[in-house]
C-alpha cells in the first residue's frame, strides 16, 4: 500500500502531485518607535493537496470517487498514511473532478481529481481509523513485553505489511476484471467481440487469486506470537477474521472464473450476467469487512513503527 486516506487506497501510478503547507502564527505588537514586535502564537493547521488520476485499468474509478465524496460529506477525520508512515488525521475540504472519458453507457472510465485536506486536531476516534490507531499503548507495551517479543513483533509487522499490499493489489485486479465484465455485458449483441475480452479477465482473476492466497496467512502469522500476548489480542482476532473472509473471497473469485470459462457464443448471456453479478455482490459484501480489517492492521503497522524505539528504551520493560 503506497498511499491511503481513511480506508481508500491509491497506488503510486494514481498519485500525480502532492503539496504540503506548514505555517506558524505570530501576533504583531506595535511599539512607539521602531518595527513591531512579534510574539509566537503557535503552529497553524497543516494544509495538504494532491492530484490523482483514476483509471479503470488500474482499479475501481467510481467506487473510489464515491468513497471520497462520502468521506467529505460525513466530515470525518481520516488517517493519512504514506507508505508505512502515519502523517496524521485530516478532513477533506475540497474535491474537484474532471471526467476524461466514459464507456457507451456514460460510466466514468478515467477521472482526474484534485483533493484538498486540512489537519484535524482533536478526538481521533471520530475518524475511520480512529479506533484502530488506539490499539495498545506505549506505556502498557513497554512494561509487559520482553525484547524477544518486540523483535518478533517487528517480523510480524513486515509480514502484515506484505500481506496487506498483496490484498490491495488483488483488490485492484478484481476491480479491473469487474470493468472488463461490464464491457463484455455491453457487447452481448456481439458474442464474438465479447468473448475476445474474456481471456484478459481470466488472467486477471488468476493474479488476484495469488494475491488473496498470500493475504490469508496473516491470521496464522499473529497466532504464532499470540500466546501470552493479550496486548495485541484484538488485532490478532482481526487478522484471523480477515483471513477467513479473504478465504470466502477466494471462493467467489473461483466461481467468477468458472462462470467466465463456461461462456461461449451460444450461451444465454442474460443468465450469464446474472450469475456473474451474484458472485460479485457476495464478494462486495465480504469486502466491506476486509477493507475495515485491512485499515486497522495497516494502522497497527504504523503504531508498531512509532513504538519500536521507545519501547526498547523503556526502563519499565521486563
Amino acid at each position: 500500500m503506497y498511499f491511503m486516506l481513511g480506508n481508500i487506497a491509491f497506488e503510486p501510478v494514481n498519485l500525480t502531485d502532492f503539496n504540503e503547507t506548514h505555517s506558524a502564527d505570530f501576533a504583531e505588537h506595535a511599539v512607539l518607535k521602531g518595527k513591531p514586535k512579534l510574539q509566537a502564537m503557535g503552529e497553524k493547521l497543516t494544509d495538504l493537496s494532491f492530484a490523482i488520476r483514476l483509471h479503470h485499468k488500474i482499479g475501481g474509478v467510481e467506487s473510489r470517487y464515491q468513497s471520497l465524496l462520502s468521506a467529505k460529506a460525513k466530515q470525518d477525520a481520516l488517517a493519512l498514511m504514506w507508505g508505512s508512515k502515519y502523517k496524521g488525521n485530516f478532513v477533506i475540504t475540497d474535491i474537484s473532478s474532471t471526467t476524461l472519458f466514459t464507456d457507451g453507457k456514460g460510466n466514468a472510465l478515467a477521472r482526474e481529481m484534485n483533493i484538498s485536506l486540512k489537519e484535524f486536531v482533536g478526538n481521533g476516534q471520530a475518524g475511520l481509523l480512529g479506533a484502530a490507531l488506539n490499539v495498545g499503548g506505549k506505556s502498557l507495551l513497554g512494561s509487559i513485553l520482553p525484547a524477544s517479543v518486540i523483535q518478533g513483533l517487528s517480523k510480524i509487522k513486515e509480514t502484515v505489511q506484505k500481506g496487506i499490499t498483496m490484498y490491495n493489489n488483488a483488490m485492484n485486479v478484481v476491480n479491473e476484471v469487474r470493468n472488463t465484465v461490464a464491457v463484455v455485458r455491453q457487447l452481448a449483441s456481439d458474442p464474438l467481440g465479447a468473448l475476445s475480452a474474456l481471456p484478459g479477465a481470466i488472467g486477471g482473476l488468476d493474479q488476484a487469486l495469488g494475491g488473496f492466497a498470500g493475504a490469508t496467512g496473516l491470521g496464522e502469522a499473529f497466532s504464532i506470537i499470540r500466546t501470552g500476548l493479550s496486548a495485541i489480542g484484538d488485532i490478532a482476532s482481526e487478522a484471523a477474521s480477515f483471513s477467513r473472509d479473504v478465504g470466502e473471497m477466494i471462493s467467489d473469485v473461483h466461481s467468477i472464473k468458472e462462470t467466465l470459462l463456461g461462456v461461449d457464443e451460444y450461451s444465454d448471456w442474460g443468465n450469464w450476467v446474472s450469475n456473474v453479478d451474484a458472485h460479485f455482490d457476495h464478494f462486495d459484501e465480504i469486502a466491506i469487512r476486509t477493507e475495515t480489517a485491512a485499515a486497522k492492521m495497516t494502522a497497527w503497522i504504523v503504531l508498531r513503527e512509532d513504538e519500536n524505539v521507545e519501547i526498547l528504551n523503556d526502563p519499565n520493560r521486563t
